[in-house]
């Protein structure tokens, strides 16, 4: 193999590698994907990244788990010989 033939098909892995996933989208309302569309130009993004980031942020919010309060944690045994593993945890951590 030549060193330009090389070139190129290291060229084209690197190319390949960062490679993103292309989609076409159908039913989109138009005043809606324009202000998007203006907003991430405003903000110097790419379109990709903008939308990407919006689909993120909206699978966080659907995807969430519910946050419990400190407050509803009920204590519970660790079993036998573990009366002092906080003490224990304590001198280890702290050093006291």
């Amino acid at each position: 193999m030549k060193i330009s033939e090389k070139g190129r098909i290291y060229k084209h892995v690197k190319h390949v590698k960062h490679m993103e996933t292309q989609v076409s989208i159908r039913n989109i309302n138009k005043d809606v994907f324009n202000e998007f569309k203006a907003l991430a130009v405003k903000k110097r993004m790419k379109l990709g990244q903008a939308l990407t980031m919006a689909m993120s942020e909206w699978l966080d919010e659907e995807l969430e788990i519910p946050k419990k309060s400190l407050l509803e944690l009920k204590p519970f045994r660790w079993g036998k010989n573990t009366k002092n593993t906080s003490k224990e945890i304590d001198e280890i951590v702290y050093g006291a």
